[in-house]
């Protein structure tokens, strides 16, 4: 098995704002390429995307915002809108409205304003009506909900009857939505638990103790049933696990990561199955900061350091002009502030 093999470029040494929290990616022109979005705390334009595959950047507009964001069609127009929300003493989740040339300032309109601390959204038919919702985490609220997306996505904030409480009474971080039991119906896993739609009645199985995970979703095993991976993105010793399908057994890969924040799945040595993608962020109290792929072996899993000088805050899987395999793309998060590039060139 030849070794992983990343080059490290900086996009951008200067992004505007600090504490650059999202990192999103998707392609804003329609020409097939990836493009990304990231955002943060505060800053004068602060929300800016970045134009494959020369990484042109563009301003969106600004805003307060907490670690999450999505990228997903509001409007039914076929180009991809931007959600997030404010953090910690903020009530407010927003979508930009893409606009028919993506490089002028997006509209910013308001979905939300009753909750606080918006850390995480995610994207999917939840509630089997053929319809994508968007689904929000409200930590300082302790709030897991849906929102239906009207008939009229620009009035503001969306109609009340719009908006749907899953769960109350607990602070939870780690969001994604999939079929995990493959009923043919999507659950929502949020932190260690998966939420069930039981005809309507929304059903909570929790499955891991993990503090403040980060969540991804994939078939590990080539099985054809989605496990669960999560990543304690807030702990000075998080931890690093998958949780096997459909009982959810799970497999510890790691107990000593440094604020974990960064997890995505995807095949980085082209060999057909699902690796682990995490990283750690800075924080001014850690020299080394890892970037790490769990390599699938199909009997394993094997652990490569891949960088071990740049922090990075949710870094995300993209694909690249002319390069074969998946990259990672992410941005430093605090004291230092830039946005980094790792292009894949393993020789799979």
């Amino acid at each position: 098995m030849n070794q992983l093999q990343f080059k490290h470029s900086i996009v951008d040494a200067a992004p505007p704002g600090i504490r650059n929290d999202i990192c999103v990616v998707g392609d804003l022109t329609g020409n097939g390429l990836d493009d990304f979005v990231i955002g943060g705390y505060e800053g004068a334009g602060n929300v800016v995307w970045y134009r494959a595959p020369h990484w042109q950047r563009f301003q969106i507009g600004e805003g307060n915002l907490e670690a999450g964001g999505l990228l997903v069609d509001i409007t039914g127009d076929g180009t991809l809108d931007l959600v997030a929300g404010q953090p910690l003493r903020g009530n407010e989740l927003y979508w930009w409205e893409h606009p028919a040339d993506p490089a002028k300032p997006w509209t910013r309109r308001t979905i939300l304003d009753r909750f606080a601390k918006y850390h995480d959204q995610a994207a999917g038919d939840v509630d089997s009506d053929g319809k994508d919702e968007i689904v929000f985490l409200s930590q300082q609220a302790e709030v897991l909900g849906y929102c239906d997306i009207p008939a009229d996505p620009r009035a503001e904030p969306w109609p009340e009857d719009c908006v749907h409480i899953i769960f109350e009474g607990e602070n939870i971080e780690g969001l994604a939505v999939a079929d995990v039991d493959s009923d043919g119906e999507n659950e929502i896993v949020a932190g260690g638990n998966v939420f069930h739609a039981d005809g309507g009645k929304w059903r909570r199985e929790a499955f891991s103790d993990f503090e403040k995970p980060v969540a991804a979703v994939g078939d590990l095993t080539g099985n054809g049933l989605p496990d669960i991976v999560l990543s304690e993105g807030e702990n000075d010793r998080g931890r690093l696990a998958w949780f096997e399908a459909p009982h959810w057994k799970m497999h510890l890969l790691a107990d000593d990561l440094w604020h974990p924040h960064s997890l995505a799945l995807a095949d980085f040595d082209g060999n057909g199955r699902l690796d682990i993608m995490v990283a750690e962020m800075g924080l001014s109290k850690k020299a080394d900061f890892r970037l790490i792929i769990c390599r699938n072996t199909g009997s394993g899993f094997e652990t490569e350091v891949v960088d071990n000088t740049h922090p990075t805050h949710h870094a995300r899987v993209i694909r690249l002009a002319n390069v074969p395999l998946p990259s990672v793309v992410g941005k430093s998060f605090n004291p230092t502030n830039q946005v980094d590039l790792w292009t894949n060139v393993t020789t799979a």
